[in-house]
């Protein structure tokens, strides 16, 4: 049974250490709102489960000016994507 953990907040929250805790091997980790900001290299949460995918949100990174900064473990994707990549797995869990 594989997640989405959509991740809204800014690395300055907590949040990065509570998902660690609630994600397993085969889920996907989506960053948008403030949440595109841990796309940055230095912000990447870790470690992280084998097999674990990363998602930035287009359009956020854009918003947000850090679409040149975005680590290439990252992968950009916009709203139709956003869809398909819920409807691919089992469950979504926001963390906000």
């Amino acid at each position: 049974m594989s997640t989405l953990h959509t991740i809204n907040g800014s690395p300055t929250s907590a949040l990065a250490q509570q998902f660690l805790a609630a994600i397993s091997s085969g889920d996907a980790v989506l960053f948008l709102e403030d949440g595109v900001y841990h796309t940055q290299s230095q912000f990447l949460p870790a470690p992280l489960p084998e097999n674990v995918k990363l998602y930035g949100l287009r359009e956020d990174c854009t918003a947000r000016a850090v679409l040149e900064k975005v680590d290439a473990k990252v992968n950009l994707i916009n709203y139709a994507d956003f869809v398909a990549l819920s409807c691919e797995h089992d469950r979504v869990i926001s963390w906000f």
